[in-house]
């Protein structure tokens, strides 16, 4: 196997206003408020609590990152 097939990922960042106890709740909302993204292939690579919130950073796959590209969404 080579290292061009393996999966490439992206760090993103994603803020969510409240406690940082409700992290796998995120997610669960992350799933479907991004209907037609695999988001079952994201990873929790970080998160960082806030004041008032908590700062996740996820690892994205290639093809989440391309549609979200089509749809003009910006990091």
């Amino acid at each position: 196997m080579s290292l061009d097939t393996l999966p490439t990922y992206r760090r993103v960042g994603a803020w969510f206003l409240g406690p940082a106890e409700d992290a796998e709740l995120y997610m669960l909302w992350l799933h479907r408020l991004n209907q037609g993204l695999d988001t079952r292939k994201w990873r929790v690579y970080e998160y960082r609590e806030k004041s008032k919130g908590l700062c996740l950073v996820l690892s994205i796959d290639a093809a989440s990152v391309s549609v979200m590209d089509k749809l003009r969404w910006r990091p």
